[in-house]
């Protein structure tokens, strides 16, 4: 009977640890490896936009909604514009 103890402890403690080194570890791995791979993504997507906005600290951008962020000082980006003159015939 003690024998059979023994041989059900020893072939649980491998199937724990098949399990713990074969399915938990490599998952854990993964997760960890696809979170740096999406902050790596988005901090790249978020440093093109800032050079194609022409991103200084200290100026004031706009949002999408509309609305003015001011980061820094109080300069505001110069737009440009060009002046419109009606040409009738």
């Amino acid at each position: 009977m003690a024998m059979l103890k023994t041989f059900l402890l020893v072939l649980l403690a491998y199937i724990a640890y098949r399990f713990i080194f074969g399915f938990v570890v490599p998952v854990t791995k993964a997760t960890r490896n696809v979170r740096r791979q999406f902050k790596a993504a988005q901090e790249q997507m978020e440093e093109q936009m800032r050079a194609q906005q022409g991103y200084q600290p200290g100026e004031t951008q706009v949002n999408a909604n509309g609305s003015a962020n001011q980061q820094g000082s109080a300069r505001e980006i110069k737009k440009d514009y060009i002046d419109f003159e009606e040409i009738r015939d």
